[in-house]
């Protein structure tokens, strides 16, 4: 077995188990881009479809994204703050790493998707690239 797959199927383990003891867990899929080539830049055409699943327990909430080789920044399940409106749920990750972005994701509740926010100039900017954010099904 590859290392990314030995490495995602105990992401997956890890989630189950969590899911079994979790009040409530919801997951939506999640295209996750990755740089290319030498000079490091995202293409909108090379991205990892997983998902990212929010567990909520005992009025905390965690967020775990599972899509291929992940950044520090992203790849443990993070503690996350919640917010819900009758249109969206924001979820925010705490920023646990020294030198990571802050960033959030919107997703629409009539589950049509939603959108990836980061941090930027003391507001929250769309990054305008599509994530997916549908139920995983």
């Amino acid at each position: 077995m590859s290392k990314q797959r030995w490495t995602r199927a105990a992401a997956l383990a890890a989630l189950a188990l969590l899911g079994a003891g979790a009040a409530a867990a919801q997951t939506w899929e999640y295209k996750s881009y990755k740089k290319s080539g030498a000079g490091g830049q995202y293409n909108k055409d090379n991205y990892v479809m997983g998902s990212v699943t929010l567990a909520e327990k005992d009025g905390k909430a965690t967020l775990a994204t599972i899509a291929g080789a992940m950044d520090a920044c992203r790849r443990a399940e993070l503690p996350a703050t919640v917010t819900r409106s009758d249109a969206e749920i924001t979820i925010e990750p705490e920023v646990t790493m020294a030198g990571c972005e802050r960033w959030r994701l919107v997703i629409r509740n009539d589950g049509s998707g939603g959108r990836r926010e980061v941090w930027r100039n003391d507001k929250w900017v769309d990054t305008k690239w599509d994530h997916g954010l549908t139920p995983k099904k």
